[in-house]
């Protein structure tokens, strides 16, 4: 069974933390999370079109390969000592996906709930859970790279608040591919010597 984590999982892993995390103000003044017509995963092949205010955005920018976290060594799994073998899988190879996180609103007030909401637990570093391709549920380490940027632009002839998260979120290609090694498990050992023998022992 594969074990990867790749765009697909990150994006539906921020997609769910965002619709957990983010909150703005209805007309009755009360804090509510985003729906979910609000978070849109941009796409570098599609236009990109804001239809739905005040909403986030997912683009990932671009990625590479982690060498400090990178291992080379296969991993031990187990070893049968009835057919003399030892089982091993390949080495996981991490990555490193650069991704955008960005607030759009039409009122400042909208700007600053998202932000704060978002914010007060993301400011940093936190653990995004995924499910591997796998089926599997894993955690994702994730950074805040630079400060928050805004971008405010007009749109239409109307102003548009616009703020920018930059994320570094780590994960690993893992197809868990597992192969079986001979390995000696018994060997004999000569103790004796060279020149001693049994009859070297004679008292004159």
């Amino acid at each position: 069974m594969s074990a990867n984590v790749w765009f697909e999982e990150v994006n539906t892993g921020l997609i769910d933390e965002i619709l957990k995390s983010v909150k703005v103000t209805n007309s009755l003044g009360a804090k509510v999370p985003i729906g979910e017509e609000a978070v849109i995963v941009r796409k570098p092949e599609e236009d990109f079109k804001l239809e739905v205010f005040p909403c986030v955005s997912i683009y990932n920018k671009s990625y590479y390969h982690d060498t400090v976290r990178y291992d080379p060594i296969p991993v031990k799994l187990g070893l049968d000592l009835a057919k003399k073998n030892i089982e091993m899988e390949e080495p996981a190879v991490p990555f490193n996906l650069l991704y955008q996180i960005d607030f759009w609103s039409r009122y400042q007030t909208d700007m600053d709930c998202m932000t704060r909401t978002w914010l007060i637990k993301h400011f940093r570093q936190f653990n995004l859970d995924v499910i591997d391709d796998g089926g599997v549920k894993r955690s994702c380490n994730c950074m805040q790279k630079g400060q928050v940027m805004k971008s405010d632009l007009v749109l239409n002839k109307e102003r548009l608040f616009h703020s920018i998260v930059n994320l570094e979120i780590w994960v690993e290609l893992d197809d868990e591919t597992r192969y079986n090694m001979p390995v000696v498990v018994t060997h004999d050992v000569n103790a004796k010597q060279k020149g001693e023998d049994d009859n070297d022992s004679q008292v004159d």
